[in-house]
Order: C-alpha cells, then sequence, then structure tokens
C-alpha cells in the first residue's frame, strides 16, 4: 500500500471526517455551507441567508383569490471562530499516519465536535416553545415521549427523519421503561449492552445521548394571579399584571387560557394549549410585566399561530409553577431540556475563512457533502523548532423551524 504523507489537505478532512462523525445535534439539523466567501474570506458577524416555504390557505367556490406572498427569510449570522492549535516538533513530524490521528487529528476533532454541538444545543433549545415533562422531574415513562412526537404530528412535521438527543438520565429512564417491549430479541440486547435506546422507535428514526445537552433555569416569583392586560394582543409581546416579585427566564414556557396552537394545514385548533417562550429574561414592575415572547401571536391570515387573541384577564400558567387556577407560585428550578426534532427545525451555517495570511502556509477545505468548512493554517518558529498549526471554523446558529422540535423537561 502506498505511503500517506501528513499534508495539510490530509490533516483538514480527517479533521472534518471525524468530527462530524462525533456530533449529535449539529450532525442531524440542516447544515449551510456558503461558498460565496471563497474568495475574499468570511468573518465574524458575516450572514448567511434561507427562505421559509410560503404558507398558503385554501380558498373554496369558483372565485379567484389571490392568496398574500410572504417571503420569510431567516439570516444566519456567523458568530463563532473556534480554533484547536497545536504545535509538532521537526522531531514528531515523521510519525506515522496512525501516531497522528491517535495523537492530534482525533482528540481535536473530538473537542471542536463538543464545542459547536455545545453551542448549538444552548443557543437552540430555549428558543423552542413546544414542550413535555416538568422542571426538574426525570421522565422516567416512554408516554412523555410519545407525547411529544404527537405534538409534532399535531402540527404537520413530516414523520419521516425525526432525531432526539437526550440528557443521559432521560436516556436511561427511557431504556429502562422500554427494555422488555420490543423484539427482536437482538435489539433488547443492544439496548441491554449499550445503554442507549435503539432507532426507529416511538417514531424517532435516530435517538442519541449526549452530554453537551442545554440546562435551564427557571424563573420565580411569589404568590401571583398573572393574567393577560389588555384585549386582542398580537404579535411578539405580550402585556401583562398580577405578578409578585417575578422574573421570568429567558426559555421559560407559559400557556395563556382560551389560546389553542393550530395545524398550519388546515389552520385548526389541534385542542392543546399554545406554548409560548419566553425570548429575554423579564422582572416585574408593581406587578406588570411585558413578556417578549416566541411564537407571534397571529390570529388569522396564512401565517396564523393561534386559535384567537387571549381574552383581557385570560389566566397565564408558567411551566414548573404551581399555578392550576388562582394564584401559585415557582420557585427557580434548573432542569435538562432533552429535544426531539426534525432536522428542518434548526439551521448550522458555515463559510470559508480569509485565507490570505502573509508569512503562514494557508490550505482550506470545504466539503459540499457534509456541507462543513475548516481553514488549516502552518508556520515554522525558528526559536524553538515547533511547527505550529491551528485548525479553524466559522459557524453560526439560527432557529430556521422552531415549531418543528420539541423539549423535554427533567
Amino acid at each position: 500500500m502506498a505511503n500517506t504523507f501528513i499534508t495539510p489537505t490530509w490533516v483538514l478532512k480527517d479533521v472534518a471526517r471525524v468530527a462530524v462523525n462525533m456530533l449529535k445535534f449539529a450532525a442531524n439539523i440542516e447544515r449551510w455551507y456558503d461558498d460565496k466567501y471563497k474568495v475574499g474570506g468570511a468573518k465574524a458577524g458575516y450572514t448567511v441567508s434561507g427562505r421559509l416555504p410560503q404558507r398558503f390557505r385554501t380558498t373554496k367556490g369558483q372565485a379567484f383569490q389571490a392568496q398574500p406572498i410572504n417571503d420569510q427569510v431567516v439570516p444566519v449570522t456567523l458568530t463563532d471562530q473556534a480554533n484547536i492549535a497545536t504545535a509538532w516538533s521537526t522531531a514528531d513530524a515523521t510519525m506515522v499516519i496512525e501516531d497522528v490521528r491517535r495523537r492530534y487529528i482525533h482528540p481535536a476533532a473530538e473537542q471542536l465536535a463538543n464545542t459547536i454541538d455545545f453551542d448549538g444545543l444552548n443557543r437552540m433549545t430555549p428558543l423552542v416553545w413546544k414542550s413535555e415533562g416538568t422542571p426538574g422531574v426525570t421522565p422516567t415513562s416512554r408516554a412523555t415521549f410519545l407525547n411529544a412526537n404527537a405534538r409534532l404530528t399535531k402540527v404537520a412535521v413530516p414523520l419521516d427523519g425525526r432525531v432526539a438527543v437526550l440528557d443521559p438520565s432521560a436516556m436511561v429512564g427511557l431504556v429502562q421503561d422500554t427494555l422488555t417491549l420490543f423484539n427482536p430479541s437482538a435489539a433488547i440486547s443492544e439496548n441491554y449492552r449499550s445503554g442507549q435506546f435503539g432507532r426507529n422507535a416511538l417514531g424517532v428514526g435516530e435517538w442519541y445521548q449526549d452530554q453537551n445537552i442545554y440546562t435551564h433555569t427557571t424563573g420565580s416569583f411569589a404568590s401571583s394571579t398573572p393574567l393577560v392586560f389588555g384585549a386582542s394582543q398580537t404579535g411578539n409581546s405580550l402585556i401583562t399584571n398580577g405578578w409578585v416579585t417575578a422574573t421570568l427566564n429567558k426559555g421559560d414556557v407559559f400557556t395563556i387560557a382560551g389560546v389553542y396552537e393550530v395545524n398550519p394545514q388546515n389552520y385548526a385548533s389541534t385542542g392543546k394549549l399554545q406554548q409560548f417562550t419566553v425570548a429575554a429574561t423579564t422582572t416585574d414592575v408593581a406587578g406588570s410585566m411585558t413578556i417578549p415572547i416566541n411564537p407571534a401571536i397571529i390570529p388569522d391570515g396564512n401565517l396564523q399561530t393561534v386559535s384567537a387573541s387571549p381574552a383581557n384577564g385570560a389566566a397565564i400558567i408558567p411551566l414548573g409553577s404551581t399555578i392550576t387556577t388562582g394564584a401559585g407560585t415557582m420557585a427557580a428550578t434548573t432542569s435538562p431540556n432533552s429535544l426531539i426534532f426534525h432536522p428542518e427545525a434548526f439551521v448550522l451555517a458555515m463559510a470559508d475563512m480569509d485565507g490570505e495570511l502573509p508569512g503562514a502556509e494557508v490550505t482550506r477545505v470545504s466539503d459540499n457533502e457534509l456541507n462543513v468548512s475548516l481553514r488549516y493554517v502552518r508556520q515554522y518558529s525558528i526559536a524553538t523548532d515547533q511547527k505550529m498549526a491551528r485548525i479553524d471554523c466559522l459557524y453560526g446558529y439560527a432557529p430556521f423551524r422552531p415549531d418543528w422540535a420539541v423539549r423535554i423537561w427533567g
């Protein structure tokens, strides 16, 4: 067999291959590689964009009724430049390929993959409003995961391709609850040996456990009766009152009495109260609070999200509070958030970085199939007899269709 030489291109391709194989979250969402920066190179703060599909409503009868065109552009800002830097002596440069893989390539790729996954899970999860489970209570029943999957089906999320990324403790509860349910016996044996749930079960194609899962701490309030203040509110904020010493944290989830989610295909109520996530941490002022929310309250039209605008005085029930009817409290509770999602729920975008770095040897590798871009920069230091090298990538995340994901608390 011919020798494989340790070239910058070889290093980058091997890092890219290993890193993508190690990714759990980022490998299972939409990935965009934007090649328009090949010549000049992209920098942190640059933006790439994609468009959501149009949403139309059916018109019945013979009359022609032109549907409005709603172009929804999703911008993805390239926010992070992550790198792994190493220094090899000239003696190390003579090592065989497998030594290089073991000592440098695999650890670098693993670290890079964990950084990218951690950023994605911790930035995207609190933007998801659909939720199942109870903050601080680890789910131990498959019913929680079945209900989460049902939430996606009720809003016309495609059945194929769904992925679950679970907190390790949630994975333990799920495996224990399902060990005796599934055939063939080989699958049961695999679940038992690996401690991880198998594929294509409970309506989900792929199951993963990940230590990088997002952990959320809820807000808190003293005995309060939170209510909508003012009828016919729409948009991405909600005026409320009735709070006592209250803080809602970004990522907290709540429902509003009488406000139901709708199926985006038939615009009928799903029978489930629409869940909203708090878009920014907010504190009450003399009992009043204007809460930034997602999704927007849109009671009609092509982009309708709810069955109706909330009524004045409608009750607000934050997830994790003791409120059922009337007053209640909420204590700050820390809870890992697992996810079940369709790949189109989120986007990871990458672009080529600047390749004109005077005095350095620069190589860039872009893979259109994997949709990743990496840059390798190498220089020799005569003072230390070291070949210094670094691998960089530039990336950013954005919610593409966050309603195609469900958080599982606990």
